[in-house]
């Protein structure tokens, strides 16, 4: 047992002031005044729950397509090394059976990770829409027919959030079966009208994918009248929370103001859409195996791919947005929220994403300035020098 003293926690949306933080047998156990077992001077820093990240496909050079111990290794490495406590290894657009490989891959890995925690498998795709492929292979996408979703039946223990796009062929019934099968879904990289989109919110869709990138627009159907898009959609529906890509670049500031200022912060969840480039310095790469492998390139801090001039998933980190959302001079208590309460919200997380007792003691400790001093797993400290 040990006692962090003298640390401000973030507890239920609020940050509490020169309190003590217990734990023991890797749980919080008190939050308070008392001071059990051994003593870890905090010298008042935040204590923030870990980061959690709903939608990575790798990082340290690393895919989560690779069906390989080593990159799924390094990639929960390095999540580890940004504050990350938390993930969920994201699969990119790729065959039946090297999707099935990738995730039976992190199936393996899971229960002996050494880095941060895998909560389960995002797909994003095959099911999108060709108009908004972004970085996914056009020739391997493919509508969710009982036929073409067998793997995700499959992993159903592994596979726990998928993203769709709500206009493909028998997206809104795809919907309605896999949340009631316990994935989470989330609309994306589509073309889709809003009665596409209604049809797959009524059928339990939560989430949008990367709100303002491969998200639709409004559009026309065949006659005059006009459709609102998912990208508008994503901000008025109430039953949706976006997904933000809060790097100024995917989303700039002025438009991520303009998104808190219509959803809040209860409905945005920060998410990196890191790629396997992440953490590494600039040049140019590959992402994706096989037949999914693309070119490209970073630069200037920022990923794209120079056959498609057009962005990639990011290279940011979820800690380093929020130094930059600070920068914004949103309230604290909001900028943490959409990083740690908030995707624990929107995966029905209930054992991490704050600090409360019973919770896994899973945190980070942090200055004012939102800078990252420490990461804590199951409250031991991590010796990040030694992650790669």
């Amino acid at each position: 047992m040990k006692t962090f003293v003298d640390v401000r926690p973030f507890v239920g949306g609020k940050i509490l002031s020169n309190t003590n933080v217990s734990v023991d047998e890797g749980k919080i156990v008190a939050i308070g005044d008392q001071r059990l077992g051994d003593i870890v001077d905090g010298k008042g820093a935040l204590c923030v729950a870990g980061f959690i990240e709903i939608h990575s496909h790798g990082g340290w050079g690393k895919d989560c397509m690779e069906a390989s111990y080593e990159a799924i290794d390094t990639i929960a490495k390095y999540q580890l090394s940004t504050g990350i406590t938390s993930f969920y290894p994201t699969t990119l657009t790729a065959s039946m059976e090297d999707t099935d490989k990738a995730i039976d891959n992190i199936r393996q890995y899971a229960p002996i990770s050494h880095g941060a925690r895998i909560l389960g498998v995002h797909m994003e795709g095959p099911y999108l829409a060709l108009k908004s492929a972004g970085a996914h292979p056009p020739k391997l996408i493919v509508a969710p027919t009982e036929q073409n979703t067998e793997v995700v039946w499959k992993n159903l223990d592994m596979v726990k959030r998928i993203t769709i796009a709500p206009d493909r062929e028998c997206a809104a019934q795809f919907t309605k079966k896999a949340v009631h099968s316990g994935v989470q879904v989330s609309l994306g990289h589509d073309d889709s009208i809003d009665d596409e989109i209604l049809a797959c919110v009524h059928n339990g869709a939560s989430t949008v994918t990367h709100e303002y990138n491969c998200t639709s627009k409004p559009s026309r159907r065949g006659n005059p009248k006009k459709h609102l898009g998912l990208t508008e959609m994503g901000l008025i529906c109430d039953e949706l929370v976006c997904e933000v890509i809060a790097d100024d670049r995917h989303v700039p500031n002025i438009l991520f103001g303009m998104i808190y200022k219509i959803k809040g912060a209860d409905h945005i969840c920060l998410v990196s859409d890191s790629l396997s480039v992440a953490g590494e310095s600039e040049g140019e790469y590959y992402i994706g195996s096989g037949e999914s492998k693309q070119r490209i390139a970073i630069e200037d801090g920022v990923a794209v791919l120079p056959d498609l001039n057009t962005y990639a998933g990011s290279v940011t980190p979820i800690s380093k947005m929020v130094k930059n959302l600070l920068g914004m001079k949103l309230p604290v208590e909001d900028i943490l929220t959409m990083g740690t309460r908030g995707p624990a919200k929107v995966m029905g997380l209930t054992d991490r994403g704050d600090i409360q007792v019973g919770m896994l003691a899973d945190f980070n400790l942090m200055t004012d300035e939102l800078d990252i001093i420490d990461t804590y797993l199951g409250g031991e400290r991590v010796n990040k020098a030694t992650l790669r």
